[in-house]
């Protein structure tokens, strides 16, 4: 296997203008326009928001008190399965909720246990069943993804952890007063486990073999590891949709608030995506000329272009393909944009849909108030029926249920 370091050196022998977003991937039928209503909800501690949402859509909170919850995932029991990661100081002391007993007259869940504590970074889970017809919970922490059996109705694992495969667990040279990138995401696709992990810098040159910044696939046992796409310095959310994967990419942070813009890919295996080289602005791939580089630079006029972009700073997270849906959503994406860090930047705060050509709208707003109070940071997006879906909220610990009648 290349190194990164060989990889991003490899001279390229193409040379491209850069195009407009990519447009390969036509939406078979087209989608309707949203039209955004008002919707207030109250909270256990009788606090209350208002949002705006598409119609015809309804919302709920499903359940609070998740902490600073992140990746949800369905079991195959029908249970979901929420990571809590407490905080990005690499805290040991995150959990692993599942819920249980939904009723869709109230959109709420009855049952809420807690699977397992004392986790340092839970970000996502996966479950797998292999050939001998064994279950399996996969967790991914900071430091390495992990596996346990799991069999229908377990409240609890059953014996030690297996270490699956390790994870970079220390900030790259030079970045030892900021924590960059703690969280890994799962995706599942032909029996091979796509993984996510971010650089351990905001701009740098990742040392060779230290697989950071970049999608890679091993096999439920953690042999055969494959880097699938380079370049990526933040690629959070992952989603195999229709035999194609989709990430969204968060920029850097050292150009200013008007930018790096943020991205959203349709991955193709083996590219290099630009990063840390080239930054995405203006619907162009633009070299990054702010430090001197070691290596060859890489020519930004051959990075694959991204299907759509965000705002700067909109910090684009978890991301959900919708099947056999209402014609509102049905062939298209909704992306959880977590909003700015710096609150008085004002970008993202929103869910928006993504269609398979790139053509972005609204669907839903109000998780930041006029006077810059947060109400909730979006952060993940899990399809629950034909008509309804569930999303994270990591800022308010609250999980929602937003449905059809």
């Amino acid at each position: 296997m290349e190194s990164e370091t060989e990889y991003v050196k490899k001279e390229l022998e193409i040379d491209i203008k850069p195009t407009e977003l990519n447009n390969e991937n036509q939406s078979s039928t087209p989608l309707p326009d949203l039209e955004l209503v008002q919707k207030t909800i109250f909270f256990e501690n009788d606090d209350r928001a208002t949002f705006r949402i598409a119609k015809p859509f309804e919302i709920k909170i499903a359940a609070e008190g998740l902490g600073k919850a992140r990746f949800i995932t369905k079991s195959p029991d029908g249970r979901i399965f929420v990571p809590d990661l407490v905080n990005y100081k690499l805290s040991h002391e995150g959990s692993i909720a599942f819920l249980e007993d939904f009723n869709e007259e109230t959109g709420t869940f009855k049952t809420k246990k807690i699977y397992l504590s004392r986790l340092r970074g839970p970000n996502d889970i996966l479950f797998y069943k292999d050939d001998d017809g064994y279950g399996w919970i996969y967790i991914a922490l900071t430091a390495h993804l992990i596996r346990y059996p799991y069999k229908d109705g377990d409240d609890t694992p059953s014996g030690e952890p297996e270490i699956i495969i390790d994870f970079p667990n220390k900030q790259s040279p030079g970045e030892v007063s900021v924590v960059w990138h703690i969280t890994r995401t799962l995706s599942l696709h032909n029996d091979r486990i796509y993984i996510s992990v971010g650089s351990g810098c905001n701009a740098c040159e990742e040392l060779a073999g230290t697989f950071r910044g970049m999608v890679y696939s091993i096999n439920p046992d953690g042999s055969d590891l494959r880097v699938y796409a380079d370049g990526l310095r933040n690629a959070v959310g992952v989603e195999w949709a229709e035999d194609k994967l989709y990430v969204t990419a968060n920029g850097v942070d050292h150009l200013g608030d008007n930018a790096p813009d943020e991205m959203m890919y349709e991955l193709s295996e083996g590219e290099h995506y630009g990063w840390p080289y080239c930054y995405e602005s203006n619907d162009m791939a633009i070299q990054d000329t702010s430090q001197n580089w070691n290596n060859q630079p890489f020519s930004c006029w051959v990075a694959p272009r991204p299907l759509t972009t965000f705002n700067p700073h909109a910090a684009p997270l978890g991301l959900e393909y919708f099947e056999n849906f209402h014609p509102t959503l049905n062939g298209s994406f909704l992306v959880a944009l977590h909003g700015s860090f710096d609150k008085t930047v004002r970008s993202g705060y929103q869910i928006v849909r993504v269609s398979k050509d790139g053509e972005q709208e609204v669907f839903m707003d109000g998780f930041q108030t006029d006077n810059d109070n947060r109400v909730g940071r979006p952060v993940d997006i899990l399809q629950h029926n034909g008509s309804s879906f569930f999303f994270t909220d990591d800022h308010g610990g609250r999980l929602y249920y937003v449905y059809i009648k």
